[in-house]
């Protein structure tokens, strides 16, 4: 069985770009646009960019430089972002395998 990490992998960067460019930063006085707005949807922007948010928080360095700080808010959120999704790619292949037992001809012959 091959592992959910290369597809989660391939899908976190058009999903982490869309989240880091389209929503933005939540809390930003000049929003990029409404999409952060939403509760869920800055929920989850919080939750998946919270290391790179703690990091930022603790480096005196990465507050100054602003570039550092977002590539380093991006990085965080394209991690998390793919660890959520091997996460749900493994669930889903779990539940897909044990269906399959389940309603497997042998299984019923006995």
């Amino acid at each position: 069985m091959l592992s959910p990490l290369k597809p989660a992998l391939i899908a976190a960067i058009p999903l982490e770009l869309i989240n880091f460019f389209v929503v933005g930063y939540p809390a930003d006085p000049r929003p990029i646009s409404t999409a952060s707005q939403y509760p869920a949807v800055a929920l989850q922007w919080y939750v998946f960019h919270l290391p790179g948010i703690v990091a930022s928080d603790r480096s005196i360095y990465l507050r100054e430089h602003g570039r550092l700080d977002s590539a380093v808010l991006f990085l965080a959120g394209f991690v998390c972002t793919a660890i959520f999704l091997t996460l749900i790619l493994w669930l889903f292949k779990l539940a897909a395998n044990a269906l399959r037992k389940l309603s497997s001809p042998l299984r019923h012959a006995h």
